[in-house]
């Protein structure tokens, strides 16, 4: 009998810390628990804190591995296309378990979403290779677009789950895309632009499809990212769209390009001048 209370109460003793861990959770990640009246906005002090986290780990990590050989490179690259992955996915799991249900927004329809499974094949795949730099240049244009607006965090508190996942899955993925091209394992050429607008009119066609099944605005085809209403106010039709949105990306691509070649173009006058 005595065995049995025992047993009785060290399974109470666990379920206890096990609800005690689970309301620590909810006090951590909801959205606004502590009502300090502090949210992430674009362009808030939470915000540029975000983006400086993400910038300086990137350019620490480049720093860090500048003379790391190749090897020791590549496993970084992997160690971010597995953390991304499984960034993706628990998330889908996690958002549940927190605010009681999933959102549709997570789904691969949107540029960055659907970038996540190509990074994973180009990276552990050496038939996906071939791709590897326009998705690079796609997932560093993706996420700089979406990190200088992140609209979708909604108001919630800097450190509320919704805005803790979102930023930290735009940041592996910039960083992935940046420290490709930085550790030299993708050499940017703009003849080769033409893969990322192919990518683009792809992916504009996927999302398109997801917005007529499912009634939403991925990869903003419905209404303008900025969501002010341009659409709506008959400012532009909005089939256009469907050739504003990638064509402005694509813009944004060549962009990469440039500030690439701009870039290696000093490195060499630089280094001239030294010798």
């Amino acid at each position: 009998m005595y065995s049995g209370l025992h047993k009785l109460t060290k399974e109470n003793f666990f379920i206890q810390r096990k609800m005690m861990m689970r309301d620590l959770f909810f006090k951590l990640f909801e959205m606004s628990h502590f009502n300090t009246g502090i949210s992430i906005t674009p362009f808030s002090i939470s915000h540029i804190v975000y983006m400086i986290l993400i910038f300086g780990g990137i350019f620490l990590t480049a720093y860090l591995f500048r003379n790391k050989d190749m090897q020791k490179k590549e496993k970084v690259l992997r160690f971010l296309a597995y953390t991304l992955v499984v960034s993706y996915l628990s998330d889908f799991f996690v958002h549940d378990f927190v605010y009681g249900g999933m959102k549709i927004d997570k789904l691969p329809f949107h540029l960055c979403t659907v970038l996540c499974p190509i990074i994973a094949f180009t990276q552990f795949n050496k038939k996906f290779e071939k791709i590897q730099e326009p998705v690079a240049v796609l997932a560093i244009v993706g996420t700089l677009m979406y990190l200088s607006f992140p609209a979708s965090v909604g108001s919630g508190e800097p450190w509320c789950y919704q805005a803790v996942q979102t930023m930290f899955f735009h940041g592996v993925e910039l960083a992935w895309g940046c420290l490709c091209i930085l550790f030299g394992k993708v050499q940017l050429n703009i003849k080769n632009c033409w893969k990322a607008a192919v990518g683009l009119v792809l992916l504009t066609v996927w999302a398109k499809f997801g917005n007529s099944i499912l009634d939403h605005n991925w990869f903003f085809l419905e209404t303008d990212a900025l969501y002010i209403g341009v659409v709506e106010n008959g400012i532009i039709p909005k089939w256009s769209l469907m050739i504003f949105t990638p064509a402005a990306v694509f813009l944004m691509a060549l962009l990469i390009y440039g500030i690439n070649y701009a870039c290696k173009a000093v490195y060499a006058k630089i280094k001239t001048a030294k010798k």
